[in-house]
């Protein structure tokens, strides 16, 4: 799934937080960014266990068909550590297999185990076959990790299959015996697709390793795993939410110091208390019909001062829900944002998520609601304070960017730069330059010049190419091969990247931050915060048509607010093109920068003040 080209872009000049809108109607904030992909929609977590070697018609879980897209994204929930060794099976031992994985199988069938065979996006995968079968199974399978009876781990992997396969636990137990649980089993894959399973650990399990494995004639092929504790860790201590954890009972069957609220058009219901995180107290809310709007429990709004916030609860959910924070703006006004979308979960599951509160708030609550028909039980709300705003985020700033490379900005923006003692950050399309028969766009010799003026140079791929419509490996040429065009100027570091049409999936994401890249710029139009994803930077781009005064209105909001501007330009002449602006236009902009005393920064420099 291409992540921008579907994306509804909606940017609020008078809005006091970019990329949140007023609530009206049903119509809510689009989200911030996304991180990790969405692995857990639809899944479904089985409760019957196996007991010794299982069988699959007397012991069935349920078919996931199809499993997850790697590439549809969400943003991250918090997550313990990596707990497998070697996970991406890169690293072989001296025998040849991958270190910390061991070959497996039973019962009555002609089974190969295969090492290595082409992973996810890597060269190195696992593989197993089964050509005639007639009972038993076949699979790799991690070294055993100690684990904590009572916490809640989360299981994934990315596969391919032309058979149904299965996913089941094998816990070992105090004394040494093993115990069997069957998660699910998924339906067959032509691509590498991940899947994601949650479970809770049983007392009495000291460790546990996971078999995804076959069950019939076929091939399973496997990469990217990974299991991690989803545990909350102890409650803060400057925990701002009064009776985050519930205990304390208050009036009309409401937990004190909380509020519940719904609205649109559904029949909600709210349950206090109900059994919550090992047997305390929580609050649940469920949807039994549903047309439009959402439900929710919210905490008292409370005073919150400018900066960066933590919120983290722990959820039992059998539908998606979402994360929203509701600012009350001094001047009496609400905006709500979203800041998170979480996955089912089938046991009570930790949540953490970051977000901004800008110089002009009053209040703020957080809502963790759901959007249709089902249930959501929430335990042990936490809000803290991470940090102030400290750098650009402590005064607002600008920063201007420039795609291309072209002669018309060496030749019209620089040297207005120079004289107003800004930096700009220029984009370069390394094997279009005018070296290569492109005369609209400066030379090499031209790019270390800008580069020792103290401009900042970017790459923008080797040439420009749509990045979701190749192979990996191509993308990897683009987007690698760009940054080591520019290194051999010796001009490094090379820290920026931007995508070409603003156009990206998971595996273009992944391949940037692979390439030694600290940061790439979007096409999304909104305001970044200290929050705000390295890696999908939103940028507004400064067109013929676009009025001189939205600009300033823009800067002026990136200002009164402590937030960022990233501002893009292409040709700067006389020519009309869509992406162009008039010499004349420009350094207006400039000018105004220099008259206001707007703090502009480089890309490089500005990330620097991320969280």
């Amino acid at each position: 799934m291409k992540l921008y080209k579907i994306a509804i872009i909606v940017f609020v000049l008078a809005g006091i937080i970019p990329g949140a809108a007023v609530l009206a109607a049903e119509k809510r904030a689009s989200f911030e960014g996304w991180k990790t992909p969405n692995v857990e929609k639809n899944i479904f977590i089985p409760n019957g266990k196996f007991k010794g070697l299982r069988d699959r018609k007397t012991n069935p879980v349920r078919l996931i068909n199809g499993g997850v897209s790697s590439q549809e994204l969400i943003r991250a929930q918090a997550l313990g550590p990596n707990l497998i060794q070697n996970p991406s099976v890169e690293t072989s031992d001296s025998t040849g297999f991958p270190v910390g994985w061991k070959r497996g199988g039973y019962g009555s069938n002609s089974r190969t185990l295969s090492y290595p065979v082409a992973g996810f996006n890597s060269p190195r995968g696992l593989q197993v076959s089964i050509s005639s079968y007639t009972s038993g199974d076949a699979k790799w399978f991690f070294n055993d990790v100690p684990v904590t009876p009572g916490h809640t781990y989360q299981f994934s992997d990315s596969y391919i299959s032309n058979v149904t396969s299965f996913i089941d636990i094998r816990y070992t137990m105090q004394n040494g015996s093993f115990v069997y649980s069957g998660l699910a089993a998924v339906g067959p894959s032509s691509t590498y697709t991940n899947i994601s399973f949650v479970f809770t650990v049983p007392q009495g399990a000291v460790s546990v390793t996971i078999f995804h494995d076959i069950a019939s004639v076929g091939t399973l092929t496997t990469d990217a795993f990974s299991l991690n504790d989803m545990n909350a860790p102890p409650p803060a201590s400057n925990n701002l939410v009064s009776n985050g954890d519930f205990e304390t009972a208050g009036t009309n069957g409401l937990p004190a110091g909380w509020g519940r609220g719904r609205f649109g058009t559904n029949t909600a219901n709210f349950t206090y208390p109900i059994a919550g995180v090992n047997g305390s107290k929580a609050a649940r809310v469920s949807i039994s019909s549903h047309t439009s709007g959402d439900a929710k429990w919210f905490f008292n709004p409370i005073s919150a001062s400018p900066g960066v916030y933590t919120y983290s609860d722990q959820y039992l959910a059998n539908i998606p829900s979402t994360i929203t924070v509701q600012y009350h703006l001094t001047n009496g006004s609400f905006v709500f944002n979203d800041i998170s979308s979480l996955p089912a979960a089938g046991g009570f599951t930790f949540s953490s998520v970051d977000f901004t509160v800008p110089a002009n708030v009053a209040d703020i609550t957080v809502f963790h609601l759901i959007e249709g028909v089902g249930s959501l039980t929430i335990d042990n709300a936490s809000l803290v304070k991470k940090s102030d705003l400290t750098g650009i985020f402590a005064t607002g700033a600008v920063s201007l960017t420039f795609d291309h490379a072209y002669v018309s900005q060496y030749q019209n923006a620089v040297p207005k730069l120079n004289n107003s003692g800004f930096k700009g950050t220029f984009f370069v399309i390394t094997r279009e330059v005018a070296d290569t028969g492109f005369p609209a766009i400066i030379s090499r010799a031209q790019i270390k010049e800008l580069f020792n003026m103290g401009h900042e140079i970017g790459s923008h791929t080797r040439t420009h190419a749509d990045l979701p419509t190749l192979t990996a490996a191509e993308q990897k040429e683009e987007i690698e091969g760009a940054r080591q065009d520019l290194l051999a100027l010796n001009i490094g570091p090379i820290p920026s990247f931007a995508y070409p049409f603003g156009d990206y999936d998971s595996t273009t994401l992944q391949i940037v931050k692979n390439s030694g890249y600290s940061n790439a710029r979007t096409t999304i139009v909104r305001n970044a915060n200290p929050t705000s994803d390295p890696f999908q930077l939103p940028a507004f781009s400064v067109q013929v048509t676009t009025p001189i005064s939205q600009v300033k209105s823009m800067i002026d909001n990136a200002i009164a607010n402590k937030q960022w501007l990233i501002l893009t330009f292409h040709q700067i002449d006389n020519g009309g093109e869509k992406y162009s602006i008039t010499p004349a236009n420009f350094n207006q902009i400039i000018d105004y920068l220099a008259a206001k005393n707007v703090p502009v920064v480089t890309v490089a420099e500005g990330i620097k003040d991320l969280q």
